[in-house]
């Protein structure tokens, strides 16, 4: 739904092919890419050199960076709306760096800083060198096509830093609901709006709906009505669900089995590239980058799939590609791919010309099952050290866990990795906070101090609890009821711990794959290690952001009944039922959703700016009380792709097929949350 990737290659296509009087392609304007910091990440993420070049850039440069003049060659800058930029490309002009200047800003330039440009671009004498000014609404990441980040990490953080002053606050909610304006807008359609009350969700939710309103009803321009894909668009308004990290804690510590997910908790995806350590020629540890292309078939199809069943398809994919390539190789009458220059003259002409055809595909095949190849095989490493599928199957069954076994865990010497075991247990106090006693917190604690573990983030989390701030958020719904059994979940979903896969031998069925690497060696095939353990993986789960996406999609909505969100604690802990989606999970959801606000930036202003009922009880509009097939979900503070995929899965099966679209202030990881709760604990 996200196709931001068109608007970077059309910033750079600016002025550089045209036609010729004969309607016949000129040959391209060879330019010069200026960006800065942030717009550079912009690009990155979705456009590679290759791609660069193909639209015309021979040369690529920070804003920042000291730079040569190339008087004959245009400059597309592609930078952020600040004061600071504003007076470099001012300098640029008036030291005619460049032939001609095509300036994109990614987010709506201020008219002062507008203003500003003019007196200094003026003031030099070179304002007719400037060929456009654009602001392009461009100030979001997109990893996936489904996913958006808004490149701002440490939000949670500063929105819990207590000395946050109410200036500072403000200007970030500000920087939220303009990349979130810019989604929208992206999008090319305007959703209703609801958030939980009270908190910073409310106030992106409030500031957003009035931004929407003011630019429908009061700008000239209405940039929502370009495009003819206008219509369409505004007939399936999405629904734009709004929450706080608070919310659901949970979901951040969890440790997860999926290929992407696995990738990211293990080597964090930034960028979309992801760096990993290999053995060189000589043995030597050395780091190499990948790039995560969207347009990588094995990646698209597999992203979402159990590692072990992906550990089988790239075993699959190699053995596939080796048969044809030994075929190509025997028609060119050569050993390898690395000898088809050295092809044999004598074959016949259409085996030549095959062999020959196929050379670039095949190459870029190696390439990416090596990668896939490589990646898998350092994910083994991290598997075997850190045990992590042993943790993965504790937290699936988290609810039959006793302290005992908890203890047990962390105090096993073969988990190396003491993040870890401080995860498991933040997600154990999480489930069982109303039944823990205080002596066993600290039995678990000294353990964990002793296996040495940094106890900061889960001290932040005690100081959060005793100061009973957010009490609802920290018990974490998603470990108490809300989706975090092991049940199957159909449309209605499942909570609590009944379902069809809860048969208590699940452990010992799954058996372990940490015992089942001591022999792994890098000749050994991927696929023999996972081949009997790829059906014995536990079925869907739907996490809490899901249960609450799927509620409001169904609208749900009603009258406020005023329990706020504490009323997601109440029932928590006494089950549900297994796809019903009734029970003690399902009604403290119901709960949660009757406490939002909700808002229609297209209802009339009725007197103020301040939305369509941010006033009184939430009443969800016509548009929110009836179903909707499409939404927005987006968390302020941080999410991941554990979210992303859960709710990619529920959309997928869903009938008839929903389309969701994820985002977050940062995509991170579990060991990125665990620093920021660290630095909150050295401010309280």
């Amino acid at each position: 739904m996200l196709h931001q990737n068109d608007a970077p290659r059309q910033t750079e296509n600016v002025s550089a092919n045209s036609n010729n009087n004969n309607g016949e392609p000129e040959a391209p304007i060879w330019k010069v890419l200026v960006f800065d910091s942030f717009c550079r990440d912009i690009v990155s993420t979705v456009l590679r050199v290759n791609d660069l070049r193909e639209n015309g850039v021979t040369v690529h440069m920070q804003l920042e960076a000291q730079r040569s003049s190339i008087p004959d060659v245009p400059a597309v800058y592609f930078v952020q709306s600040k004061p600071e930029n504003i007076n470099r490309i001012a300098e640029d002009i008036a030291n005619d760096l460049y032939e001609l200047y095509y300036i994109n800003f990614a987010s709506s330039l201020p008219r002062t800083l507008l203003e500003d440009f003019a007196v200094q671009t003026t003031a030099s004498g070179k304002s007719h060198q400037i060929a456009q000014v654009y602001d392009q609404y461009l100030n979001f990441l997109t990893p996936e096509e489904n996913m958006f980040s808004l490149h701002m990490p440490g939000i949670f953080e500063s929105i819990h830093n207590p000395s946050m002053t109410d200036v500072a606050m403000n200007s970030l909610i500000d920087r939220i609901v303009s990349a979130l304006f810019s989604v929208v807008l992206t999008l090319k359609t305007i959703p209703t709006i609801c958030a939980p009350r009270g908190n910073a969700a409310e106030m992106v939710a409030t500031r957003l709906d009035a931004k929407l309103r003011e630019h429908i009803l009061g700008s000239r321009h209405n940039l929502f009505s370009e495009g003819a894909e206008d219509i369409l668009a505004q007939s399936r308004r999405p629904v734009l669900v709004l929450l706080d990290r608070d919310f659901d804690l949970g979901s951040m510590f969890m440790h997860s089995w999926t290929y992407q997910a696995l990738i990211h908790d293990i080597f964090d995806i930034k960028l979309n590239q992801v760096n990993v350590e290999q053995a060189d020629d000589t043995g030597r540890k050395v780091k190499k980058s990948y790039d995560l292309n969207v347009n990588d078939s094995f990646w698209a199809s597999n992203a979402l799939l159990p590692f072990p069943e992906v550990a089988v398809n790239i075993d699959d994919t190699s053995m596939a590609f080796k048969r044809e390539a030994d075929e190509i190789t025997r028609m060119g009458g050569v050993n390898s791919l690395d000898e088809m220059g050295n092809i044999d003259m004598n074959a016949s002409t259409k085996q030549l010309q095959r062999a020959i055809t196929s050379l670039p595909e095949l190459t870029a095949r190696k390439a990416n099952i090596d990668m896939h190849m490589n990646i898998a095989t350092a994910m083994l490493d991290s598997i075997k050290n850190r045990q992590l599928d042993d943790l993965f199957q504790i937290e699936e069954q988290l609810g039959r866990q006793t302290k005992a076994s908890i203890l047990e865990t962390i105090n096993d010497s073969e988990k190396k990795n003491p993040q870890d075991k401080l995860r498991l247990f933040i997600l154990y106090v999480l489930a069982n906070e109303s039944s823990l006693r205080q002596s066993d917190i600290d039995e678990c604690t000294a353990a964990l101090k002793a296996a040495g573990c940094d106890l900061a983030p889960f001290e932040y989390l005690n100081k959060l609890r005793s100061l009973n701030k957010m009490n609802a958020s920290i018990a974490s719904p998603g470990l108490n009821g809300i989706g975090f059994g092991t049940g199957s979940t159909g449309a209605g979903g499942s909570g609590g711990s009944s379902g069809a896969m809860g048969s208590s031998d699940l452990l010992g069925k799954f058996s372990s794959i940490s015992n089942r690497l001591a022999g792994f060696t890098e000749g050994s095939s991927l696929g023999s290690i996972f081949s009997n353990v790829r059906n014995l993986l536990p079925t869907r789960k739907q996490l809490p952001i899901t249960r609450v996406v799927e509620s409001v999609m169904a609208g749900k909505s009603s009258t406020s009944s005023g329990l706020g969100i504490g009323g997601i604690r109440t029932g928590i802990g006494a089950g549900g039922s297994s796809g019903g989606g009734s029970g003690g999970g399902s009604n403290a959801i119901a709960r949660m959703i009757e406490n939002f606000v909700y808002f229609d930036p297209k209802q009339a202003r009725r007197g103020n700016l301040t939305g369509s009922n941010a006033g009184g009880p939430s009443h969800g509009s016509s548009a929110i009380d009836g179903a909707a097939q499409e939404a927005i979900v987006f968390v302020v503070g941080g999410g991941n792709y554990i979210e992303y995929q859960n709710l990619l899965e529920f959309s997928q099966r869903s009938t008839p097929r929903k389309h969701i679209v994820y985002g977050s202030t940062s995509i991170i990881n579990a060991e990125s949350f665990l620093s920021e709760l660290s630095q909150l604990n050295s401010m309280t």
